[in-house]
């Protein structure tokens, strides 16, 4: 991607893939969590060993202390190299604790948790303990929603019409202006992923030389239902949007960073912790 968003991130995974400290990927469902994972993996010191995903909600209740915590579990195999940690609100409070202090007793493991709001929301209703998720939250890297970077959306469509169009063996095509329009109209819920989803399926049913709206599943002029409503979603996009961009062109200087807004270095320190960029 070539967006002010894209560009930030891809320097905060350069900034964060030599952290030797917990790290929480945070972002909707379809946002890229789980390939910003692989990418800080391959970007740290550790890109040649281990890479581990784990989802703690998938193991029954009977084989998950043996499979996370056991001689030969997620924790000990990962060690050296990176685990990647999903479902930790599914862990009973002794699975809690248990983690809790083994991430006490082994500092140097390199975890990433992923969340898509859960956790915060079981952290809410009492179902997480804090201490944990405060160490496991230490430092934190949030994906943006495709619908936040729609500069991108053309060049990901294109990308993944040209990969996806040699696995399964059908020639190039374009998108047609009416296709490329109703792309623009969606709200994509589903993020990248459902783009991806969507170019797989327009690729195995177009006909003509070019990808229309309809082989995308889509209604070309269709008008979407608006997903922002309030003043105070404006003004948080509207906030966003200005840190991501000052953070792409000033990332190794805070300070003109704040300058570039108008606005003190504690400030812009404070607005970087309640968009959970830095």
């Amino acid at each position: 991607g070539n967006s002010s968003q894209t560009r930030a991130l891809r320097k905060q995974i350069e900034r964060c893939a030599g952290l030797e400290a917990p790290l929480l990927l945070t972002g909707e469902r379809g946002s890229g969590k789980a390939l910003l994972a692989r990418l800080l993996h391959e970007r740290s010191a550790r890109a040649g060993k281990l890479y581990l995903r784990f989802d703690c909600a998938a193991p029954p209740a009977a084989q998950l202390e043996a499979r996370l915590f056991g001689e030969g579990g997620a924790l000990a195999a990962a060690a050296g190299g990176t685990l990647v940690l999903e479902g930790v609100d599914a862990l009973d409070g002794a699975g809690q604790r248990r983690l809790l202090q083994h991430l006490q007793a082994h500092p140097g493991l390199h975890l990433l948790t992923i969340s898509r709001g859960e956790l915060e929301e079981a952290v809410r209703q009492g179902r997480l303990r804090d201490d944990l998720y405060r160490l496991l939250a230490s430092q934190q890297l949030q994906t943006t929603p495709l619908r936040e970077h729609r500069g991108d959306l053309l060049l990901l469509a294109e990308y993944f019409a040209k990969v996806y169009g040699a696995v399964i063996g059908r020639r190039h095509r374009r998108f047609s202006d009416e296709a490329i329009d109703a792309m623009a109209e969606h709200l994509w819920p589903g993020n990248v992923r459902e783009l991806c989803n969507r170019v797989v399926r327009a690729l195995v049913l177009a006909q003509g030389r070019q990808i229309l709206a309809r082989d995308l599943g889509l209604e070309p002029g269709q008008e979407q239902s608006a997903a922002v409503a309030t003043l105070a979603d404006y003004i948080l996009r509207a906030e966003r949007q200005a840190l991501n961009d000052v953070l792409a062109r000033y990332s190794n200087n805070m300070s003109q960073a704040a300058r570039s807004l108008g606005i003190s270095r504690p400030t812009f320190y404070r607005l970087l912790h309640k968009h959970r960029l830095r």
